[in-house]
């Protein structure tokens, strides 16, 4: 199963960087759907391969992994705001904004599902699918986690648009935690870490948006939006 794994999301990964270097990452319902088929027995192996690791047990709803996740998650993507847009104050404006961003966490649940569902199966294929199964078959873990973590970089259709240094923030975000996973083995952790950084992208698009259609707004309260425009394609 191990070999059945490694090998359906190589094709998988080959596949998706050559349409994204071939398209720009743009997709037609065509291509949409070769990928969804290639990616069903992915999630499929992956999911079996972490039930026979103990993966889905009560840890899986751990409070204390939860926790840290919301904690660490949002302090992470602060960094990596920081990083992105080179905004000391939108970093920080961010990073204390707390109370609006669990509104709309509240007020937008099909986004909070979306992006859920999304950390959920993405960090069953590549943490404890890919990864413990390359540690499986005795690899370094310094390379199984790099290897992973190229790959799940890769194949998100922003990756090879976005300048070098938002491209290279989000796959320090992949080492990270893949890293994580490997330090803790809480997949929780990884899930909710993951599901905050989308979710929080998807409330300063929101944001940005709200901004651009006030015309008379006031200029000191604007983002610096080229980092932060680019930083929202990494969903």
């Amino acid at each position: 199963m191990t070999a059945a794994l490694l090998s359906l999301l190589a094709l998988y990964v080959v596949y998706t960087v050559a349409l994204n270097l071939a398209t720009g990452g743009e997709r037609s319902g065509k291509t949409l759907i070769i990928g969804g088929v290639m990616h069903l027995p992915i999630i499929a192996l992956a999911s079996i391969a972490a039930a026979r690791q103990g993966v889905f047990s009560r840890q899986l709803v751990s409070p204390v992994g939860i926790g840290v996740g919301l904690a660490l998650g949002h302090l992470i993507f602060g960094v990596s705001l920081l990083i992105s847009d080179r905004s000391f104050r939108d970093a920080a404006w961010h990073f204390i904004d707390l109370p609006a961003l669990w509104r709309y966490g509240v007020d937008e649940p099909g986004v909070l599902g979306r992006f859920v569902g999304l950390s959920v199966s993405e960090e069953i294929v590549y943490r404890a699918g890919a990864q413990s199964a390359l540690l499986a078959l005795s690899w370094p873990a310094p390379l199984a986690i790099g290897v992973v973590a190229v790959c799940f970089s890769a194949v998100h259709k922003h990756f090879f648009k976005n300048p070098f240094l938002v491209s290279a923030e989000f796959l320090g975000f992949a080492f990270i935690i893949g890293f994580l996973y490997y330090w803790t083995g809480s997949l929780i952790l990884v899930i909710v870490i993951h599901a905050v950084r989308n979710i929080e992208i998807a409330y300063l698009e929101e944001i940005i948006k709200e901004q651009g259609d006030k015309e008379d707004g006031p200029q000191d309260q604007e983002l610096t939006h080229q980092g932060m425009d680019e930083q929202l394609g990494t969903t």
